[in-house]
């Protein structure tokens, strides 16, 4: 008898008294319980007549045998009480496998990518209702965008996100060719600058640095500068046209949500350009008078919404501009985490890059206690505390509703014009 190599170790373990020896004829069966019972309280004569006809072959109550004539095959096994085997290498039935594969309800997987699929998802996934015009089905995105949100990791990644804000931006398809011919065209008027700053993009967000490169970013904002660059040239003849810098300080931190969400470098550029040409395109005109104009209206909302604390930081800090020129440049991108800032962007991208400056109004009605608390309100002010999305939207959806119209209009004007 030879011991089997895919034996578990419990059983091995068991029969530690069974070892095979090197002969495989001297064989000596164990002897049963039942034998060693009787021979401490009967004499083998005692037995019946009836047992000995239903069990093996009887066994000498003799002097050990040293060896047995091999056994003939036996219909039923002797029971040897021992410990149980392990059933890792048991056979499974057909039904005990149909048994196992039924789960409870409560152990299906959780989270963002196994549940059922929001409706934000569906309608994206769908299109336009029959009869339904697009006009319709981008509204009820955005509705859906406040009630059930972009489902997403923790991480903040998501499958459909980037489309979602490709549509709700009217971006276009763009083909990859275009961006390749602006990076084939080596480095832009203003590398320098970019060198300068894409190492400290971001530097200390591991979630960020893990996903993006410098190289990327590299890439990205020589692209866009040279579009800028080429746009620019072609509408010098122009006095109307708006005179733009082919790159600032801030805009690779603006960039930097726009890469880790995109599933290419083309759509972060698309992403980029329309942006900074066709919403905000005066916060990097040389004097950036958009993002000024931002924090003028910063300190004219908290004044109406919350005059106190708006006193308090006039004398304690100072301006908006002493502390949330950042804030305004990047639409809250320089606020950590980055999966925050990626919700944040999914309800600006749908109702509009201007309500940035609400949020920010809000980030600073959220963290008022801690400004009257804190000894040194402007270093508080110098990073903000960690966003939170949810909160932020909610209050500046409550502020929006309560502003004047004159007021409002400017905040939509205020980074195109």
């Amino acid at each position: 008898m030879t011991t089997s190599a895919s034996a578990s170790p419990r059983k091995a373990a068991s029969r530690a008294d069974l070892r095979a020896p090197a002969d495989a004829t001297g064989v000596r069966l164990p002897e049963s319980p039942e034998k060693r019972t009787l021979r401490s309280a009967k004499s083998h004569a005692q037995l019946s007549s009836t047992a000995a006809s239903q069990r093996p072959p009887r066994l000498s109550t003799g002097p050990p045998v040293p060896s047995l004539p091999p056994l003939p095959p036996m219909p039923q096994l002797i029971s040897v009480p021992a410990r149980q085997r392990a059933n890792s290498d048991a056979p499974v039935t057909v039904s005990d496998r149909q048994r196992g594969s039924r789960r409870p309800a409560n152990a299906l997987p959780s989270g963002p990518l196994h549940s059922r699929k929001s409706s934000l998802e569906v309608t994206f996934r769908d299109g336009p209702r029959p009869g339904s015009s697009a006009a319709a089905s981008v509204s009820m995105l955005r509705t859906s965008i406040l009630t059930s949100g972009v489902a997403a990791t923790k991480e903040g990644m998501s499958d459909y996100r980037v489309y979602l804000w490709l549509a709700l931006l009217n971006i276009a398809p763009l083909p990859t060719d275009e961006y390749l011919q602006l990076i084939h065209r080596g480095r832009s008027p203003a590398h320098a600058k970019i060198a300068n700053d894409v190492f400290r993009t971001l530097a200390t967000d591991t979630l960020f640095k893990r996903r993006v490169t410098d190289a990327s970013l590299t890439r990205l904002l020589n692209a866009t500068a040279w579009r800028i660059h080429t746009a620019q040239q072609s509408a010098s003849a122009q006095p109307a046209a708006v005179s733009q810098e082919p790159y600032l300080q801030g805009i690779n931190v603006l960039s930097a949500p726009l890469l880790y969400a995109s599933r290419s470098e083309t759509q972060a550029y698309a992403l980029l350009c329309t942006l900074l040409t066709m919403h905000i395109p005066s916060y990097i005109t040389p004097t950036m008078a958009g993002v000024h104009r931002g924090l003028d209206l910063i300190d004219g909302i908290l004044a109406l919404r919350e005059p106190n604390l708006s006193a308090f930081l006039l004398e304690k800090v100072g301006p908006a501009k002493v502390y949330a020129f950042a804030s305004v440049l990047t639409l809250s991108a320089c606020t950590p985490p980055l999966p925050e800032v990626l919700k944040l962007w999914d309800f600006l991208f749908a109702f509009g890059v201007h309500l940035n400056i609400v949020c920010v109004v809000a980030q600073l009605i959220l963290m008022k206690q801690k400004l009257y608390d804190s000894p040194s309100p402007t270093k508080l002010l110098r990073n903000f505390p960690h966003l939170d999305a949810k909160g932020v939207i909610a209050l500046t959806l409550v502020i929006v509703r309560d502003l004047p119209e004159d007021i409002y209009a400017e905040l939509v004007l205020h980074g195109r014009s």
